[in-house]
């Protein structure tokens, strides 16, 4: 982390679920954090927006060393999901957490290739729709659908054009909503 405190933080965490031995802390600035370090089995991305994350990854792949990624951005998936075959891995997981109330999505990334994704799938993901229980997708796709709601709402007020904003908003409504149809018709 670039942040002793948040370093810190962390550390503590780890200690608190006896993990602390099993992770290498440094202050630095993205994946410089790998440099002299040989062997580095998992480098863990969290907490920041996809657009960071996926200008760290792009900027040092080279230092990774085949290291395994665990990835979640609180924005821009889409772009995290373009960048890593760009960089030479792909996603083997996608799994989903809720803690207070937010869905987060967190992916685990190999060195190596996937088949193509459609562009739906590096929108909303692939392996996010089998690799879930059923009623957490259903209550994903309810909170996902609720913060674009309030996305329309904020636009509301707007000035100017905001047309596509709110078609690739309802596109986003309309997908979650067949996903929700498509969930229903699983058992729970």
């Amino acid at each position: 982390d670039i942040s002793a405190e948040s370093l810190a933080k962390a550390q503590a965490l780890l200690a608190l679920h006896e993990l602390a031995d099993r992770a290498d802390f440094c202050v630095a600035d993205g994946l410089n954090a790998l440099r002299g370090r040989p062997n580095v089995q998992c480098a863990v991305m969290c907490g920041m927006g996809g657009r960071l994350i996926s200008q760290i990854l792009r900027d040092g792949c080279g230092l990774l060393q085949g290291a395994a990624l665990v990835l979640s951005s609180h924005t821009e998936q889409p772009l995290v999901r373009r960048t890593l075959p760009e960089i030479g891995y792909h996603i083997v997981q996608e799994k989903l957490c809720q803690a207070a109330g937010r869905f987060y999505i967190f992916w685990r990334a190999e060195p190596g290739q996937a088949e193509g994704w459609t562009a739906e799938e590096v929108h909303y993901g692939r392996l996010l729709w089998v690799q879930n229980p059923p009623k957490m997708l259903l209550d994903y796709c309810r909170y996902r659908i609720k913060v674009m709601a309030d996305r329309l709402t904020g636009l509301a007020s707007a000035t100017g054009d905001v047309s596509r904003i709110r078609g690739e908003i309802a596109a986003e409504i309309d997908f979650y909503q067949r996903k929700i149809t498509e969930l229903e018709g699983t058992s729970c």
